[in-house]
């Protein structure tokens, strides 16, 4: 997006900008010959030089380029030839504008990076787009397309969203409708690629810099920014249709209301709040509650108590991933528990161990939700969560967190199956009986 609002005052010949918002004029002086002229530069009124580091490297032709290392060797070459043309030349904005030997990227290039095994190189501001991005025509295949949209939707993340709304139908407890069950995790599907696309439109300088999140589609520049936006609108309005047309009106509120809170609220809020990740709960607990409505139309205790549960388990298993990945966030930006407030980290992820251990144990089984074989047969399950949540806590490192958060993918759908197999089902046009002094004997 870079080279789309700024290519217009980028030189093409790759020399470090110092005339944006500059007049230039010419001197005449008696004492010096019409050979060597001297060119003084003023700063308008207006500056552009806060864009400076949005602008973008020229893009050299394929065929020229046979490494990153090459190509910004090359792109440096007219930046020192024009330094000797234009010697004799004062500039008086030097204060707010500085020579580099390096091409104009979005920050300098790091020179002692010797990570060859990525296409660009780490910064701690933004991004520099090398010879990923470089071709326009290259042709994409049909297959090629579909692994660059499932990466769009972060594939992992989408389809444990949309499990998790497949569970919320099944615990509900009404008789299974197989096309309402499709046609939810159809939507769910859907509507969550489309806020995962509109997540890495918005995190595109912020993903380059971590290596977790370095090689997706939009960084390495292998799909254009309109295309992501054409597929992102596209799966928005499609999952929201099905939800309201083919499950129930209150379903897709939830599904828009979901994306809307995850793509304006959470992601903003990365960068400006640890409350972040509750706000991020949020989004993971409403799912299961979508599963419920679109069996049952209807939000009770039975769907909060879906919502809650989902809710709490995000702590220990998000705490534990970003624990390792704490120097990335910081050096990206993010405010995270884990940068910023190490203990109240490892604080959450055993309190919220702890609820879920009781929302299943007793909550569950009071409610009429579940039957109370249900508290025996999670409580193993449950128990280790919140031992490894101690763990965790007490010793503060990569092996207790990475182990927490490998049983947390195992325990969220162990739990909900067991929940499965021992939900209580109801009729949906359940009846109370009648009054025994009401009853009209009929005559045979």
């Amino acid at each position: 997006m870079n080279r789309l609002l700024f290519s217009c005052i980028t030189p093409r010949n790759g020399q470090a900008i110092h005339t944006i918002g500059i007049k230039s004029f010419q001197l005449f002086s008696s004492n010096l010959s019409q050979q060597y002229l001297s060119v003084i530069r003023l700063p308008s009124i207006t500056s552009f030089t806060l864009c400076r580091k949005y602008a973008s490297v020229p893009r050299p032709k394929i065929s020229e380029v046979t490494s990153s290392d090459t190509w910004i060797a090359s792109s440096t070459s007219p930046i020192k030839s024009n330094e000797k043309i234009n010697s004799n030349i004062i500039d008086l904005t030097s204060s707010t504008t500085t020579t580099t030997s390096q091409p104009f990227c979005d920050p300098p290039i790091k020179t002692d990076d010797t990570d060859s095994k990525h296409t660009f190189k780490e910064t701690e501001q933004d991004v520099a787009i090398l010879p990923s991005d470089l071709n326009k025509n290259t042709h994409v295949s049909v297959r090629q397309l579909c692994d660059y949209y499932t990466r769009l939707s972060k594939k992992n993340l989408t389809i444990l969203v949309a499990s998790t709304a497949a569970y919320g139908f099944i615990v509900a407890p009404l008789p299974i409708n197989i096309l309402s069950l499709v046609c939810v995790t159809l939507g769910t599907v859907l509507t969550s690629a489309s806020a995962n696309t509109v997540n890495q439109l918005m995190e595109i300088p912020y993903d380059a810099q971590m290596k977790r999140t370095r090689n997706r589609v939009l960084v390495l520049g292998q799909m254009s920014y309109r295309h992501a936006i054409g597929f992102a609108s596209v799966t928005l309005i499609s999952g929201v249709t099905i939800l309201t047309l083919a499950c129930n009106p209150l379903t897709g509120i939830l599904g828009l209301s979901n994306f809307l809170l995850y793509t304006c609220v959470y992601t903003p809020m990365k960068r400006k709040h640890i409350i972040n990740t509750w706000l991020g709960s949020i989004v993971g607990a409403i799912p299961p509650v979508m599963g419920w409505t679109a069996c049952t139309g209807s939000i009770d205790s039975g769907a909060l108590l879906l919502a809650f549960l989902l809710y709490a388990w995000q702590f220990p298993h998000f705490n534990s991933l970003s624990w390792n990945i704490r120097q990335e966030y910081d050096r990206a930006g993010y405010k995270m528990m884990c940068v910023s407030h190490e203990r109240l980290c490892l604080v959450t992820s055993l309190r919220y161990s702890i609820m879920i251990l009781l929302t299943c144990s007793v909550i569950a089984p009071a409610i009429d939700m579940t039957t109370w074989l249900f508290a025996f047969d999670t409580l193993p399950v449950n128990s280790y969560l919140v031992y490894l949540s101690y763990k965790f806590y007490r010793n503060r490192d990569a092996q207790s967190s990475r182990k927490l958060f490998r049983y947390s993918l195992i325990h969220l759908p162990l739990l909900f199956t067991l929940m499965v197999i021992h939900r209580q089902i109801k009729t949906q046009n359940q009846s109370t009986p009648m009054p025994t002094q009401e009853l009209v004997p009929v005559p045979m």
